[in-house]
């Protein structure tokens, strides 16, 4: 890995952390995150691959408490590997990429295996590993969302592994389109990422330059891929199948109901997205395309203080942040909801070169407003 721990919490003083607490252990931690009642209640992504300017893709991430993000600016070259034990999958990144990484959390998590003498701890940096989100240099885009159904079955031990929170990782730094993305995952056995009998379970969006488009889920332990451009919206439980059935109910898409669902729940978000991207109308520029897929994952954001009044105790589960990007042009945009502010990085003024350091940016700042590609703070190399 290109960064130490003692590397990361020399350059932590520049970006204003907030940390999460370290005195959680990690089996609390996790437990009070990913098996809460609303565990299938956070995040959706639209995908925009029908108009004229520009491939585009939203996402937003909805979660009971913020995750203390970071954007971070990857160099071709470094050496991964994807988990810790038997038979891990590793590799040297092809492709530079800008990625959202959860460093805060990854941190307390991190701090807490090492306490508590948890192989897991040597995954490695909390700024490399884990993110959820990214982009590389040649248009491919992943998103990981929570998907409580998820399953994946027993560890193939044959095949090499890789954490399904590297999974991102992964399919950025080696692939360059989603077809690519879908072939080389079937040498490798995605695995779901565990502290003692509790599993952080997730599914996958993905999509390319050429507006291609693959959901991926692990349902009864074997790996579901719905491939297509017309797989424009994901979110979160039920599996995949069961939003696309729920959808033929309304009048748009088939069905009798004619009001649209106005909850917060997933499969209400899912419904108003297919709608309001399908009705989207044409952009004339490209700024304009992105302007109009924020309208539409800004209609399936949660605001703060909002209920799931379908989930026990009737929790709230607010939208941290919302990204874009523009795979055409290979632009990433970025808002915190606390923000008014819209930030832009383009990939294009990168140079993602082998042996450059990775960059990081932390998004939290007040001050921070378009393009902020020269704004990132370099990450000391691995001694």
């Amino acid at each position: 890995m290109p960064c130490t721990e003692n590397n990361v919490r020399k350059i932590q003083p520049m970006f204003n952390t907030k940390r999460l607490p370290l005195s959680l252990s990690i089996a609390g931690l996790l437990l009070s995150l990913l098996i809460s009642p609303g565990l299938g209640s956070a995040c959706s992504r639209i995908l925009w691959n029908t108009n004229k300017q520009a491939v585009v893709v939203a996402r937003s991430m909805d979660w009971t408490l913020p995750f203390g993000d970071r954007l971070v600016i990857y160099p071709r070259g470094m050496h991964m590997r994807g988990m810790p034990g038997e038979n891990p999958a590793t590799w040297v990144s092809k492709y530079g990429s800008i990625g959202v990484v959860h460093y805060e959390l990854n941190r307390s998590i991190r701090k807490n295996l090492i306490d508590s003498g948890d192989p897991a701890a040597d995954l490695g940096d909390p700024l490399v590993n884990g993110n959820s989100e990214g982009i590389n240099e040649k248009g491919l885009a992943a998103h990981t969302l929570v998907l409580a159904a998820s399953n994946h079955g027993a560890r193939d031990l044959q095949k090499p592994g890789v954490l399904n929170s590297e999974w991102v990782r992964y399919v950025l730094d080696n692939f360059e389109t989603v077809k690519d993305a879908i072939a080389g995952l079937q040498a490798i056995q995605i695995v779901s990422a565990k502290a003692g009998d509790v599993e952080y379970p997730q599914h996958m969006a993905l999509e390319d330059s050429t507006g291609d488009s693959a959901i991926i889920e692990f349902i009864d332990g074997k790996m579901a891929i719905h491939h297509g451009r017309e797989y424009t919206v994901m979110t979160n439980d039920p599996p995949y199948p069961v939003h696309l059935a729920n959808l033929k109910r309304y009048k748009s898409f088939g069905g009798a109901i004619e009001e649209l669902p106005g909850g917060n729940e997933p499969d209400h978000r899912f419904v108003r997205a297919m709608e309001f991207v399908r009705t989207l109308p044409e952009p004339q520029d490209q700024p304009e395309a992105i302007a109009y897929l924020f309208s539409v994952i800004r209609n399936v954001s949660v605001p703060y203080g909002a209920v799931y009044h379908s989930l026990p105790g009737s929790p709230t589960y607010p939208t941290w942040w919302t990204s874009a990007a523009d795979l055409t042009n290979r632009i990433f945009y970025f808002h915190m909801t606390h923000n008014p502010n819209v930030i832009r990085v383009a990939l294009k003024d990168i140079d993602f070169a082998a042996g450059r350091p990775m960059s990081v940016l932390d998004p939290g700042q007040i001050d921070l407003v378009g393009d902020v590609t020269n704004k990132f703070v370099p990450v000391p190399a691995m001694k």
